[in-house]
């Protein structure tokens, strides 16, 4: 040790003797303990056994392979029933279990938020089908649309939305003649899915429909009773119902018995996965109110003589042929009706007066036990009655007028087009008389040919000459719950 050095530890430890005298320094700590240069250090590492890190993340990105339904609605327009379809700025409210009325002028549509984690490019169909349930609970793996027991245009529907080539187009598939539901307009606006991920698009879509008159009743489980109508709500883009199933992301609602199903089913083509196709839907229902109409009967006209013959408004009656004077022509009436239901149609003729002297003091009057009436499914004539027949019935039997309490049997609903004619035999020398494009063919009705209604009168011997005349009353009923 240098002379140099061995002068700094002295002084070194002279001032620490020193430093002593004013402090309480354990000497020996002082003296004995080690001489440490100590630095800086990060005071949550050193001279510590744990360590956290907590700013990174895991990421899982879930793509659904299926489409995903985040609400819907079955709507009818209340402010407009103009023959051209409103537009969607209209005033709508919700009709989902609940009824609605079918007179050929009131609006309806589905609307729906579908959202696609590949792309709306992804979209194929959107298919909309809609069948009368016939008092059954149809099951949710499947609808029911055009089945065997359920056939006919009256019965179902089928609107569809297609994509294929990345522009949108709405149609209507069934019915095709555009009677029994007249197609209305559709919108497609892009929205946000605020749960989507990057590449996600979601679109609120409205298809618009217009039921005709004979769409088919449905009381569901009553016109007085309250339908089951559980809610279709969202929370931030999570769909929230009673009857959401999140498994398969479906809405399952088909609880209400004679009742219109409806079924919504979105198809996904499923581009990123090796399956070719998903597909999420939509069950539910609404109510249709009965309508009934008679549309318009003609006047009919018998000429005859007092000779106890029967005469009537055939062509083949006496006065009518050309031979005789008649023009040669049928005179038998044609009665258009609606009902949308199973129905009835009964007509009453009273006693016929005198036009000219309505004295019946001196008998001037015909007695309707004379009129004999036949048409609709009734193929043979029988007459009126003082004791009792003062109604006959041209569709489905039964007493008195046709009040519900009088009624035995029932034709059955039409399945075919907005009205029912009689006359679809083409007897008497008259064509075929069908609804709406429908002719023998192709109608299908469940229920025998109607004929024209032929009206006879058997003219008493001494029955005064003159013109008698009377108002037929028809009675149209159709069948409710």
């Amino acid at each position: 040790m240098g002379n140099a050095n061995r002068k700094l530890l002295s002084i070194l430890v002279l001032i620490s003797l020193i430093l002593t005298l004013f402090l309480h320094v354990s000497t020996t700590t002082l003296m004995f303990g080690p001489l440490v240069l100590r630095t800086q250090a990060d005071s949550n590492c050193a001279n510590n056994n744990t360590a956290w890190h907590n700013s990174t993340y895991l990421n899982v990105t879930i793509e659904s392979k299926f489409p995903r339904i985040l609400w819907y609605d079955f709507q009818k327009c209340t402010s407009y029933n103009g023959t051209t379809a409103p537009s969607d700025g209209e005033t709508w409210e919700s009709k989902r279990n609940a009824m609605i009325e079918v007179d050929n002028a009131t609006w309806y549509r589905f609307v729906i938020n579908v959202s696609s984690d590949q792309g709306w490019d992804n979209i194929d169909w959107i298919n909309i089908t809609s069948w009368h349930d016939n008092g059954t609970l149809d099951s949710s793996t499947g609808d029911e649309y055009n089945t065997s027991s359920n056939l006919g245009a009256n019965r179902n529907f089928f609107l569809k939305y297609e994509n294929l080539s990345g522009t949108g187009y709405y149609n209507l598939s069934y019915p095709l003649n555009n009677t029994e539901i007249t197609l209305g307009r559709w919108t497609e606006d892009v929205v946000s899915d605020p749960l989507g991920i990057t590449g996600t698009e979601t679109h609120n879509l409205t298809f618009q429909f217009r039921p005709g008159y004979q769409f088919r009743y449905a009381s569901g489980p009553g016109e007085g009773e309250i339908w089951t109508n559980f809610t279709v709500g969202n929370n931030g883009g999570y769909p929230l119902g009673d009857h959401f199933d999140p498994v398969d992301g479906c809405w399952e609602a088909l609880n209400n018995s004679w009742s219109w199903n409806f079924n919504m089913t979105v198809f996904n083509a499923g581009e990123n996965w090796e399956e070719s196709q998903y597909r999420a839907w939509v069950h539910d229902e609404f109510g249709v109110y009965s309508y009934t109409e008679i549309v318009s009967a003609n006047n009919a006209l018998i000429e005859g003589a007092p000779d106890a013959r029967k005469y009537s408004t055939n062509s083949s009656s006496h006065f009518n042929q050309v031979t005789y004077g008649g023009d040669g022509n049928s005179h038998n009436v044609t009665v258009r009706t609606r009902s949308n239901g199973n129905y009835t149609l009964a007509v009453k003729v009273p006693d016929l007066i005198h036009i000219a002297n309505d004295s019946t003091s001196q008998n001037l009057f015909l007695d309707n036990k004379y009129i004999y009436v036949r048409g609709g499914t009734r193929t043979e004539a029988i007459n009126y009655t003082n004791t009792g027949r003062n109604y006959i019935y041209l569709y489905g039997n039964g007493s008195g007028d046709g009040t519900l309490g009088g009624i035995t049997t029932w034709e059955s609903h039409e399945v075919n087009g907005t009205s029912k004619y009689t006359g679809e035999n083409g007897d008497d020398g008259f064509s075929e008389n069908y609804p709406n494009h429908y002719a023998s063919s192709t109608y299908n009705g469940h229920n025998d040919v109607s004929h024209y209604v032929e009206y006879s009168a058997l003219i008493p011997y001494g029955q005064w000459p003159g013109k008698y005349s009377t108002n037929v009353y028809y009675h149209l009923r159709t069948e409710t719950n």
